[in-house]
């Protein structure tokens, strides 16, 4: 009795073993299912369509257009695009206002559990140098955090609709903008910009001839503040010209429409060439001590007038 007992306990026992492992593998079975679907699925999802359409869609009614290339979604949910191009829509396309390469976009985790992908961080090289942030555009948390770090002036193409010549030098920069619920019209903050090394041989502008200019630091700092960029600073010390400067900037939408308002002055260094004195001589606006030329500066960004 005692070993039918036994028997019929284990063979019991091992029956539901075997209904357990056999749940557990089905389980398996199923999650495996699941992620070659979800893996299978991001493989040949259209990404760079999707990512074409959205960009076309958010630069629509402007001046300029945003061209994607080759972009995937990564196991971490980071999106890369290999180039970013950004042009004027009436250009030919040969010279970008800007391009970024080996660009990623990676939205928050903690905000993706709340149903949200920001704030979204970005990294881009950018002409031999880099562009690193976050950026929440959302009114009730709106804020900007960004960093340029030794962008090659010299590789960087989308002046020469306007500008021919050889410019050389390193820029440098950061903004730091939070709009302390308000939104982005009532965002506050800092900017820094500065180029070491700037190196003007064999320019034109538009046309006109322009002196070979060397300047050893060009540096801006300023403020921004409801909608205003207040220009603390602007400050140019080469081996021929030297020029200061204020002013603020009123920004507006497009940016190239922001009003201007800026008072520069420009003085020869001693040792400069007697055409450059002349040069500076014959530049609008009334004259100042050493020869120096003190210049107003109206118009917008985007055409700008001196007085």
């Amino acid at each position: 009795m005692v070993v039918d007992g036994f028997a019929r306990l284990t063979s019991g026992a091992r029956a539901w073993a075997g209904r357990v492992g056999g749940g557990a593998a089905v389980v398996w079975y199923g999650l495996f299912t699941l992620a070659a679907f979800v893996v299978s699925f991001a493989a040949v999802f259209p990404h760079d369509l999707m990512l074409q359409r959205a960009l076309t869609a958010a630069t629509a009614g402007t001046s300029i257009r945003v061209v994607a290339e080759r972009g995937g979604l990564g196991w971490t949910l980071a999106y890369g695009v290999d180039a970013l191009r950004v042009e004027m829509r009436d250009g030919d396309g040969h010279d970008p206002l800007l391009l970024a390469q080996a660009l990623r976009v990676a939205p928050s985790r903690l905000g993706l559990l709340r149903g949200t992908p920001y704030p979204i961080a970005l990294d881009a090289t950018l002409y031999g140098g880099s562009v690193r942030g976050t950026f929440d555009p959302r009114p009730a948390s709106f804020r900007v955090d960004a960093k340029l770090e030794g962008v090659d002036l010299a590789r960087y193409t989308g002046l020469r609709p306007w500008l021919e010549g050889t410019v050389r030098g390193r820029l440098e920069g950061a903004v730091e903008l939070d709009g302390n619920g308000r939104g982005p019209a009532a965002a506050a903050g800092d900017v820094r910009l500065r180029i070491d090394g700037l190196t003007l041989e064999g320019t034109k502008v538009r046309g006109i001839v322009v002196p070979d200019l060397h300047f050893s630091d060009v540096h801006l700092t300023g403020t921004v503040k409801n909608g205003r960029l207040q220009v603390e600073e602007v400050v140019a010390d080469g081996q021929e010209l030297g020029l200061r400067g204020d002013g603020d900037v009123l920004l507006r939408e497009p940016l190239g429409a922001s009003p201007l308002n800026l008072s520069l002055v420009v003085s020869p260094a001693p040792g400069a060439p007697d055409g450059l004195k002349v040069a500076v001589g014959m530049l609008p606006g009334a004259s100042a001590d050493g020869g120096a030329r003190r210049i107003s500066v109206g118009g917008t960004l985007g055409r700008p007038t001196l007085r």
